[in-house]
Parts: C-alpha cells; sequence; structure tokens
C-alpha cells in the first residue's frame, strides 16, 4: 500500500498514515508504527527514497518518492493474482463455541456487533453522499476506482447485518 501512495505522489510518513486513515482504512489498517518501519525497510531495500525537508521549529521531515526498482517491484506485485482474504473474526468462534458460555451471552455479543456494523455501515454512506454524489459514469477514472472499494464496504455491511438479522431469528427460535 505504502508504494501504491508515493507511485501516485511524493508523501511524509505521516501524509502516508493520514491517508491510510482516510481512504484505504475501510479495507487495510496500518498503524503509525507500522508505516514508519515499513518506509525504512522499502528505503533500505532501495523502493523508495526520500528527500529531507528542514521545517521552522519542527524537525526536519522525510518526503518519500518511489524509485524506478520500487516501481517494477509494484508491478509485480500488482500483476500476482491475490489470494482470497481470509478474515478473523472473533465472533465466529464465540457462534462455533457458545453452547459452552451460553446463548444468551451469544445474543448480546451479536448486539454489540451489530451497532458497530451498523455504525460502519453509516459512515461509508455519509461518506458516499458527501464525496460520491455524481453519477459514477461521470468521476475520473482514479475516483472510480477509490468508490468501487468503498461499494464492497457498503455490500459487506449489509450483507453482514442481514446476517445477523438470521441469526437472532434462528438464536430466538
Amino acid at each position: 500500500m505504502i508504494l501504491a501512495v508515493v507511485g501516485t505522489h511524493p508523501a511524509t510518513g505521516y501524509e502516508i498514515t493520514k491517508e491510510f486513515d482516510e481512504v484505504a482504512g475501510f479495507y487495510w489498517r496500518a498503524t503509525h508504527q507500522q508505516v514508519y518501519r515499513e518506509l525504512a525497510a522499502l528505503a533500505e531495500a532501495g523502493l523508495v527514497r526520500f528527500k529531507e525537508v528542514a521545517q521552522q521549529g519542527k524537525p526536519d521531515k522525510k518526503v518519500y518518492t518511489i524509485t524506478a526498482k520500487g516501481r517494477r517491484a509494484f508491478a509485480d506485485w500488482f500483476r500476482e493474482p491475490p489470494e482470497v482474504a481470509r478474515h478473523a473474526d472473533p465472533l465466529m468462534i464465540k457462534f462455533f463455541a457458545a453452547e459452552l458460555v451460553g446463548i444468551e451471552d451469544l445474543r448480546a455479543q451479536l448486539a454489540l456487533a451489530r451497532e458497530r456494523h451498523a455504525a460502519l455501515l453509516a459512515t461509508y454512506e455519509a461518506i458516499v453522499a458527501k464525496h460520491y454524489a455524481e453519477p459514477v459514469l461521470e468521476m475520473p477514472q482514479w475516483k472510480k476506482l477509490i468508490y468501487l472499494t468503498l461499494r464492497l464496504g457498503i455490500t459487506r455491511e449489509r450483507a453482514w447485518l442481514s446476517w445477523a438479522d438470521e441469526s437472532e431469528r434462528v438464536l430466538g427460535a
């Protein structure tokens, strides 16, 4: 992901982390420490380089750009078919083993998870309303691509909530 960001524009570690949080955070998470560790490793491997920029009253900042070697490495990675992503969901383990503790506890856990998924869906839908109101076919290509990742998030949350409805009906029977 870092190569994707610096491949489109020079960025500081802070800016990369902010982009993770604001744009990619719906499908990819990274802490500040992970971003800075990865930037150091990418620089060591010659995939990115940085220029130190002096700042008034603050430490110098490093602005990273992708190198030709980094572009080739990213292109190689991009062309590899991805594996089907597996999602670790502790709630599914609780479903699997609920009889050990109790169905009522499971129903309470499901209700809490429902609130979080509903809130996430509302967040995604608010982002669409604020930033993607124009018809998708009129969007520039870069915006369509981001929009489509957001649509997947919306579809997943709606599917999860539908599954939760079904689960509540079955558990209540």
